[in-house]
């Protein structure tokens, strides 16, 4: 019952996303995918906002869509079932190649990172050896391939404890459930400020390109350059402050898809 219940409310939350500007009555929105990196609230939250704009400024709809879980999401895009999506596991092996880049989340690189609580007894990476520690997924890039290949260049073995997404496994953190947390390291400065996290990091990375939103060959050209220009607008379009500002969002810059082989590298690596 709980599960018909989930799917129910997914439905009603999908539906709920659509956005227009000015399209032709017969065309149906792009479908425009999101990594599952926060709640579906809080994804609806932040992307709303600019697909709302994105519609305005193009004269084309869209409409959001995520599974419930990230394999869900990432089956969905191997399917070619977005038009567009904001993610970076199409650089995994088994998708490369499809969608192309056409633009990134603005600011500065990400990092991985591996942290602990402030107050928590361990001081050094290797003393996690053998200790919980809470990542997104498996299928997650910054928050657990990135670490996890810097755990096993370092001959460390630690328990792995899946939390479904990067909200999920700091809050495992906060209430003490896990010794050590693996996430992006924004999302982890972010996730600190509004929760009142005390933390030490035991790790971070190096620096990778922000997510990019990346187009399926099917979308017609026209339509993929009316996008990418609107998205890079943003940052300097009055018109989108509000939009920015309800998101949280920093704007988009330019990405191609030479700025994510260090990501390509890393994916190899884990799956060695």
């Amino acid at each position: 019952m709980r599960k018909w219940r989930f799917h129910a409310l997914w439905l009603v939350f999908a539906a709920s996303l659509v956005f227009a500007g000015d399209p032709a009555p017969e065309r149906a929105p792009l479908a425009f995918g999101v990594l599952n990196q926060q709640s579906p609230a809080k994804t609806a939250q932040r992307w709303n906002p600019i697909l709302k704009y994105l519609s305005d400024a193009t004269g084309l709809s869209f409409q959001l869509k995520m599974g419930a879980t990230v394999q869900e999401t990432d089956a969905m895009m191997g399917r070619g079932e977005f038009d567009l999506a904001f993610t970076n596991h199409n650089f995994r092996k088994e998708y490369d190649g499809t969608y192309k880049v056409i633009a990134r989340w603005a600011g500065k690189p990400i990092y991985g990172a591996v942290a602990v609580l402030a107050d928590s007894p361990v001081k050094t990476l290797k003393e996690l050896s053998g200790k919980r520690v809470a990542f997104p997924s498996k299928e997650a890039f910054v928050a657990y391939a990135v670490p996890m290949v810097a755990l096993q260049t370092a001959k460390l073995k630690v328990e792995p404890v899946m939390a479904g997404n990067q909200e999920g496994a700091l809050a495992q953190l906060k209430a003490r459930q896990v010794d050590a947390v693996a996430v992006n390291s924004r999302f982890l400065s972010q996730y600190a400020a509004q929760n009142a996290l005390s933390y030490r990091e035991m790790f971070s990375s190096e620096g990778f390109a922000e997510l990019p939103v990346i187009v399926h060959p099917r979308v017609p050209k026209a339509d993929a350059d009316a996008i990418r220009r609107a998205l890079l607008a943003m940052k300097g379009d009055p018109r989108a402050a509000a939009a920015l500002e309800a998101s949280g969002a920093p704007g988009f810059e330019p990405a191609n898809e030479r700025d994510y082989d260090n990501v390509r590298k890393i994916y190899q690596k884990i799956a060695e």
